[in-house]
């Protein structure tokens, strides 16, 4: 029996940039979805990028370079990645691999487990 690694990428214009929900896994099986959905946004000076990261069930190392693919492609223009609602265990491996800096993380919204972020 194999395990579902299936990825879904919701994405809506905001005022400010553009929100991305991920649910499901981010691994090296379908990191190139979330890659692909990068590549395709328009990005712009002063974009947010917002990755609601709260339904995404597992994120393996492929997943977290591609995370931060994305903070590297939006600070290219002059934009920003925050993150929302990530669950305690995916912000313990940013802050032990050293790559939480890279993210903002909003003080106010609370992650997957009801815990909130600071």
């Amino acid at each position: 029996m194999s395990a579902d690694t299936s990825l879904t990428i919701e994405h809506h214009r905001t005022p400010q940039g553009h929100h991305l929900t991920l649910a499901g896994d981010l691994d090296y099986t379908n990191a190139v979805d979330l890659e692909t959905a990068l590549t395709d946004l328009p990005l712009g000076e002063g974009d947010v990028l917002t990755l609601d990261l709260g339904e995404l069930g597992f994120c393996d190392s492929t997943g977290l370079s591609t995370l931060i693919t994305a903070q590297r492609l939006l600070a290219q223009v002059g934009g920003r990645v925050s993150v929302t609602a990530i669950d305690r265990n995916l912000a313990r491996v940013m802050s032990i691999t050293g790559i939480a800096h890279l993210f903002d993380a909003a003080a106010d919204t609370p992650t997957a487990s009801g815990a909130k972020e600071a």
